[in-house]
């Protein structure tokens, strides 16, 4: 069997004429795009592409199954999506002959019995077929591939799932919750509970509280998390504006006549929250039911209930609210007592010394969030971590979605980081998912300022296993760590590695988008590799990164908590599409600009790893209704500007 890119290579080489060179700057590009996500996504769709023998012909469309098995449940969608109304389509997969080119690449890469080849009598037709396999991949997307074999563990599934969504792989955890629904093995409680925190990570609030499974959620005493999430979302979409707006006593009343009883959430557990606007919402529920108790929880009963009537006479700024109800009031709380655990793991170096005993234990975001943190045992949590048998390996790696999540700007676990980077290569992990979770702790490491040694010999620890990850297909996952890489401390290793990563995409260039081609110049020139990033094109005159796309100027709002990460995007949109006004924020919290740069944008671009449920939140709430939102598949510049890409392709003026 040959790997993806050999194969695409092969497919669009001589004998199909209908994308020469696979230039991503060809208006077939964009077609093509969403048929090639099943090459970087495996599942349930299969791979679409087409191929012109002359110029005078229709289209023939190849249709490929993982194997005859998929391939008899394609049978069945091809039927009723083409059959008899575009295509004649009899339902028997294509013969092949070994002496075509492309037909041995089919067979090279997927086998017999496993394709069918639709073949439209008209270019009408042809196109028309293609609308309809545009509209099947729609609908197939994410899906995972059905499977008469034992299913992976549910454990597996559900831990993937937390460094899916730590990590921002938006695309990932999307995918995997699809999974965990079609494979079952947990309830359609904990199932919604994923849901709430997936939406709640990308700030669809909206989406959040109009989820049918939310009345009967909040009777279900869920955890801290989806409460947090829940009344979050709650706050910024309808309370705290009513108090804005009408004051005090309409926000009393929404309390009263809450959506799906939603302020059955709060109760003394929630005072340990860090979300201001959550505390707000606790506080006035707290004042609407009379409980002088449960207010004192959350601040001076005095103190709070007294701005409360202000504001309901003086109708502040809408910007004011979260800020001054809740984090004024905050510094007047005592000191939170969290009830005793006796049972399992209180720290860190327990959970590590509990699985070296043979103790099969994950580790939830949540419990990890109530220990001392992982940067205080850094060395020693690492050693531990190092120590450990291959067996202990997936109930280790569940430690990576706490350790993002958890992760302190101010204090870095290095470390410990570099133990779970060690973990992936030795496993070696490196499908998209991984690669992402890969780039967060690398950028843990880097934020450390190691020293040239340790540094080093993590790179190229790294790079032994990078001729099994580096290619086409993972270009934005390669870039994004390239580009992390290259803001780390100089030194000969550091240009060592980025050349090995981009070695190998420089040699495929005009597979690249202008946008990429553009990032990975910028790299390559900061570090003085030498590498030429320009394509030539069908007349061999050499084309500059902007494409046909540059004329566009959208207003244009980019979200990311690295303000590198929004320094890089910004310049490299700036030069493939020039008339574009760019907007930048890495705010943890609303406020007057944030909501003003929202309601003023065409395109919106979130990068989600270390966001804030407070910020992204905020902005899917004012941004204005014809706003298209898109989210990065990472914390990378690479991921956002793969996201901007994507997102601003579906912009019109």
């Amino acid at each position: 069997m040959i790997t993806a890119d050999e194969f695409l290579l092969r497919f669009f080489g001589e004998g199909n004429s209908i994308w020469p060179g696979m230039d991503q700057n060809s208006p077939v590009a964009q077609t093509m795009a969403p048929f090639l996500q099943a090459l970087a996504y495996p599942g349930e769709c299969p791979v679409i592409l087409p191929r012109r023998r002359l110029i005078s012909l229709p289209s023939e469309i190849y249709v490929i199954g993982r194997d005859t098995a998929h391939a008899g449940r394609i049978r069945e969608l091809l039927e009723a999506s083409v059959a008899h109304h575009w295509v004649a389509f009899d339902g028997r997969v294509a013969v092949f002959d070994p002496t075509d080119a492309l037909d041995k690449a089919v067979l090279d890469f997927r086998g017999p019995g496993t394709t069918f080849v639709l073949k439209p009598k008209s270019h009408d037709a042809a196109a028309a077929t293609i609308r309809a396999l545009r509209r099947l991949v729609h609908a197939l997307a994410g899906r995972p591939l059905r499977t008469p074999t034992a299913v992976r563990p549910v454990g597996r599934m559900l831990s993937e799932f937390e460094v899916a969504l730590s990590s921002g792989a938006t695309d990932a955890s999307a995918t995997l919750l699809n999974e965990i629904e079609s494979v079952g093995g947990i309830s359609h409680e904990n199932v919604a509970f994923l849901r709430v925190r997936r939406l709640s990570r990308l700030g669809r609030e909206a989406d959040l509280l109009a989820d049918g499974s939310l009345s009967a959620l909040v009777y279900t005493e869920p955890p801290y998390l989806i409460r947090e999430a829940v009344l979050g979302a709650w706050a910024r979409t309808k309370i705290l504006p009513l108090l804005a707006h009408e004051g005090a006593e309409a926000a009393l009343a929404a309390i009263a006549d809450g959506d799906a009883d939603i302020a059955m959430l709060v109760d003394d557990a929630m005072r340990r929250t860090t979300d201001s606007d959550v505390a707000a919402v606790c506080a006035i529920v707290a004042k609407a039911r009379g409980d002088q108790g449960l207010l004192a929880s959350f601040a001076d009963g005095q103190t709070l209930t007294e701005p409360l009537v202000a504001r309901s006479t003086s109708r502040p700024h809408p910007g004011s609210i979260a800020g001054g109800l809740a984090r004024d009031d905050l510094s007047q709380r005592g000191p939170v007592t969290e009830p005793t655990v006796t049972v399992g793991p209180t720290s860190w170096l327990e959970w590590v010394t509990a699985l070296a005993g043979g103790a099969d234990i994950s580790l939830d975001v949540e419990t990890a969030d109530t220990w001392s943190p992982a940067w205080t045992v850094d060395k020693q949590l690492a050693h531990a971590m190092d120590d450990l048998a291959d067996l202990a390996e997936n109930n280790l790696l569940t430690g990576t979605a706490a350790l993002l999540e958890t992760d302190d700007l101010e204090h870095a676990a290095p470390e410990t980081a570099a133990a779970l980077i060690n973990r992936y290569l030795l496993s070696e992990r490196f499908d998209p998912a991984d690669l992402t979770a890969l780039c967060a702790l690398l950028q843990i490491f880097i934020r450390s300022s190691p020293s040239h040694a340790r540094y080093d010999q993590l790179l190229g620890d790294i790079r032994e296993y990078a001729r099994q990850w580096v290619s086409i297909s993972t270009a934005v996952k390669v870039l994004d760590i390239a580009d992390a890489v290259a803001c780390g401390p100089h030194g000969e290793q550091r240009d060592s590695f980025v050349s090995a990563l981009l070695g190998p995409l420089n040699a495929q260039k005009s597979r690249l988008s202008a946008t990429l081609r553009g990032l990975a110049a910028a790299i390559a020139d900061e570090l003085s590799l030498g590498l030429d990033w320009t394509v030539a094109d069908a007349h061999g005159e050499l084309q500059a990164v902007a494409d046909s796309a540059a004329h566009l100027d959208p207003r244009v709002l980019i979200y990311s908590l690295d303000p590198g990460t929004l320094v890089r995007a910004k310049a490299a949109i700036n030069r493939h599409w020039p008339k574009a006004f760019v907007e930048t924020s890495s705010n943890k919290v609303g406020s007057p600009d944030l909501r003003q740069h929202a309601r003023n944008a065409d395109v919106i671009v979130l990068a989600t790893r270390r966001a804030t449920h407070a910020a992204t939140g905020f902005i899917t709430i004012n941004a204005s209704p014809t706003a298209l939102i898109g989210y990065a598949d990472g914390s990378g510049s690479a991921s956002m500007l793969r996201a901007l890409e994507s997102t601003i392709g579906e912009w019109s003026p």
